[in-house]
């Protein structure tokens, strides 16, 4: 063999070693990025927690905690906990909620299909105390959503699959319901009830982002209990995972809402759909 010939062998075989060696390292960075599963998780403190425009904690703060796996097919599964008023919850003082549900994505365009059940430990309206004596009705809810997203901006829509949070004939009839609108309340079945909308989440520069919601909540089988919800926010991350939050939130706030009575008896109302400006501090991990 000569010279020539051993030296463009070894040339050929350095250059096929590298190729493989260069596939081979892809291969793995593509499998690293993309793993079988992944798993996040969050905590935060809130200074009110604002559900859909309605406190959920009587203007009080909340501690909040989830966290998710995820599957390369799109399947996940995750849960989340709050503290929330029993002043607003009968009988419980913890919201968790169980949910799961399918993601895809091509490019810009994502949908999402889920499930989530609200499960509030010894919640009952049959725990309620005061002047209203009602039969048993458990606030725990399953809800069913769908949502798509372009970009930064996305649409959602979700129905129940069970009574809206116990809300039923003995515990949000007419005239019992509110102090200030007395037709407002339940006249039926509120299985069914409805929510729609849109929010939009953009990134800026060195870690801001501003965000903002629009929705409107139907309640089946009701009077004058509808309303529409907004959330404008701005928000900052930081080094180490952290990060903080601004929002104002209002919504159309039926007189339903402006004078709620406390659950607890203790003779404390509440406008629980007012206008609200809360903070939060976040740690993702």
């Amino acid at each position: 063999m000569s010279p020539c010939f051993s030296g463009i062998a070894l040339r050929s075989a350095l250059l096929l070693c590298a190729s493989m060696w260069i596939g081979i390292s892809q291969a793995a960075e593509t499998v690293e990025s993309n793993p079988e599963y992944k798993s996040t998780g969050n905590v935060s403190l809130v200074s009110n927690y604002i559900w859909r425009g309605l406190t959920q904690t009587f203007d009080k703060p909340a501690l909040q905690a989830g966290g998710e796996f995820e599957h390369r097919s799109g399947f996940y599964l995750g849960a989340w906990a709050s503290n929330v008023s029993e002043k607003w919850v009968p009988g419980s003082n913890l919201e968790t909620d169980i949910y799961a549900g399918y993601r895809a994505g091509m490019e810009d365009i994502n949908a999402d299909l889920g499930l989530v059940y609200v499960y509030y430990p010894g919640g009952n309206y049959s725990k309620a105390l005061g002047g209203n004596v009602f039969t048993p009705s458990s606030p725990n809810t399953a809800e069913v959503s769908l949502g798509l997203s372009y970009k930064a901006l996305s649409v959602k829509y979700g129905r129940t699959l069970t009574s809206f949070y116990g809300w039923a004939v003995n515990n949000s009839a007419p005239g019992v319901f509110s102090s200030v609108d007395s037709s407002a309340g339940v006249y039926g079945s509120t299985r069914g009830s409805q929510y729609g909308e849109v929010s939009l989440k953009q990134e800026l520069d060195d870690g801001w982002g501003v965000s903002g919601i629009a929705g409107h909540q139907w309640i089946a089988n009701s009077v004058n209990l509808d309303w529409s919800y907004f959330r404008l926010g701005v928000s900052k991350t930081i080094p180490g995972g952290w990060g903080a939050g601004l929002f104002y939130s209002w919504t159309s706030n039926p007189a339903a809402f402006q004078s709620y009575g406390s659950l607890t008896g203790n003779g404390q109302t509440a406008n629980v759909a007012a206008p609200k400006i809360f903070l939060s501090a976040t740690r993702d991990f």
